[in-house]
């Protein structure tokens, strides 16, 4: 895990020099790449009349180019995503911990374009997504295609908001969510949203800001089933809602030290069977985390 983040973060300050040949800048202050780690304290959960202990971590990389085309208003946003999730389980009944590992690989593609004069414009996205233990060969049940589709409205300098839907598996399952953009600028004060999965309400200073943000993500990861209970164990439906301050500050002038804390709430890490029944719930109780990051902006 220590290895997969020195990677990620080499990556990550390598592509800096790639990032700044970009002339166009069809976003203010827009987000090439990321790589995050965030860490979950020891939770318990109970597992029928046994309780156990589970931590767990993740990682995650993004990286995102927009290119503006031929017509000057259409920008086309393309990238990849990866993410690994680390969970650790311990029990009464066993001498070691049980680790598993999850993973999963995405490819972003995007259009936003405007639509008229009247502040209005869409962005339209499919994300084709591998989701898995990697322990077997890749199947069609490690694949989902998740897409977005966003109509926005920049009623004035101060205040922007959208609707749209989304097909995705932030809350642990494939299911359309609908979405809802809410973002409101007063002074120094900022305040963006995409409920119900985001919000944050901040407050900017010279070359930093400090505020506290909700955050909602999850996957649904295909698994071989290498467990010994003769249980039919095929996929793990995981999602958590993380709570908490969050202060981001330039390290470099195109580079973000992005620093988070709080409550995770609403974890659930829940295997499922074939037919997408639960089988056995691990889910723990609320715990704290931590988060550390880096972003490049242009």
């Amino acid at each position: 895990m220590k290895n997969t983040l020195a990677i990620a973060t080499v990556l990550l300050l390598s592509f800096f020099s790639t990032s700044a040949q970009e002339k166009q800048n069809p976003f203010r202050e827009f987000t090439i790449a990321e790589v995050n780690y965030v860490n979950y304290a020891k939770a318990k959960f109970q597992k029928n009349k046994h309780t156990g202990d589970v931590r767990f971590s993740e990682i995650n990389v993004k990286f995102t180019l927009p290119k503006l085309l031929k017509n000057k208003k259409t920008v086309l946003l393309s990238g990849f995503e990866f993410n690994n999730l680390n969970p650790t389980f311990s029990d009464a009944s066993t001498t070691t911990p049980k680790s598993r590992g999850f993973f999963s690989i995405a490819y972003n593609i995007a259009l936003r374009n405007p639509l008229g004069t009247k502040g209005w414009s869409y962005i339209v996205g499919l994300k084709p997504t591998l989701a898995s233990d990697l322990e077997e060969k890749i199947s069609s049940e490690d694949l989902i295609l998740q897409a977005t589709a966003l109509f926005s409205k920049r009623a004035n300098s101060n205040f922007t908001y959208g609707f749209g839907l989304s097909f995705n598996t932030r809350f642990g399952k494939k299911q359309i969510i609908p979405i809802v953009q809410l973002e409101y600028k007063n002074n120094n004060w900022k305040t963006k949203s995409y409920l119900p999965a985001y919000i944050k309400h901040y407050y900017n200073f010279k070359r930093s800001q400090l505020g506290i943000s909700l955050n909602v993500n999850g996957n649904n990861y295909n698994f071989s089933n290498s467990n010994s209970t003769n249980l039919d164990l095929d996929k793990l439906s995981y999602s958590r809602i993380n709570i908490g301050p969050e202060y981001e500050m330039y390290l470099l002038k195109n580079i973000k030290l992005n620093i988070q804390g709080g409550i995770t709430v609403g974890k659930k890490l829940d295997w499922k069977d074939s037919n997408n029944v639960s089988v056995l719930d691990l889910s723990p109780v609320n715990k704290s985390f931590f988060k550390i990051g880096l972003k490049l902006v242009k």
